[in-house]
């Protein structure tokens, strides 16, 4: 017996008869019955082996002369793998005719739109039956807490603004925050993910080109936002 495998000791015979005690003259009833039936059938219809178990036996079997009976039980498993593989797709890897492609099309004219019909606002229904490109998604879809500081700062001070805005440039993206009214779009840049102090290429070629288009660009540092104040935020918009 190898050391670390059944290491703790045999029941004695008084034990046994205690495990066994309580199931004796108990028959199970037709719910545990059923129960057990398909949860045997789940086995057997399940694939046990995942395809690094696999590996690792082909590995460890690679070399080794194999008996008749061992031959026969890997080439059933691979056979049930094999129909249960067609059962979960039948049609995979079969290329598709001309003709069910033709009928399939005729069936889906019309249909490609479960929504096609009904009057639906974009605002309420911003992501169900609408075509939207990359740039109309919000992204991300949560605003960081500096975000949300700068934002409380104008709701205080009574500036209309737009968050997560395309802006039409050459290199297009979200700006953080946009004020119309002063033309003027805010970034609030973390330390880590723009590169303080130096900042990414991509950020300064995108103030470049928004300085080109006639807006004021105003890039704030995480550091600077989590100390800052709303006299100081005044003072910067308003500079």
């Amino acid at each position: 017996m190898p050391s670390g495998i059944y290491n703790h000791k045999p029941h004695s015979k008084e034990t046994r008869k205690k495990i066994g005690a309580p199931k004796i003259g108990k028959s199970r009833s037709k719910e545990t019955k059923k129960k057990i039936s398909e949860t045997l059938k789940r086995k057997k219809i399940m694939p046990i082996k995942s395809k690094q178990i696999d590996k690792k036996i082909s590995e460890a079997l690679k070399g080794k002369k194999l008996s008749k009976e061992h031959t026969k039980k890997i080439s059933n498993t691979l056979k049930m793998k094999y129909k249960l593989k067609l059962i979960i797709n039948p049609n995979k890897g079969i290329p598709m005719k001309e003709s069910t492609k033709e009928k399939l099309s005729k069936k889906l004219q019309g249909k490609s739109c479960w929504c096609k019909g009904l009057k639906l606002s974009k605002e309420k229904y911003p992501n169900l039956g609408w075509r939207t490109s990359r740039k109309n998604q919000i992204l991300p879809k949560k605003d960081t807490s500096i975000e949300v500081k700068i934002q409380n700062f104008l709701k205080k001070l009574g500036i209309e603004y737009f968050t997560h805005q395309y802006l039409k440039i050459e290199h297009g993206y979200q700006c953080d925050i946009l004020i119309p009214s002063m033309n003027l779009v805010i970034e609030c840049d973390g330390d880590y993910w723009h590169k303080y102090p130096i900042g990414r290429e991509i950020d300064n070629i995108r103030t470049s080109e928004l300085i080109k288009m006639g807006f004021k660009v105003l890039r704030l540092w995480e550091h600077e936002i989590k100390v800052m104040e709303l006299n100081d935020f005044k003072n910067k918009i308003f500079a």
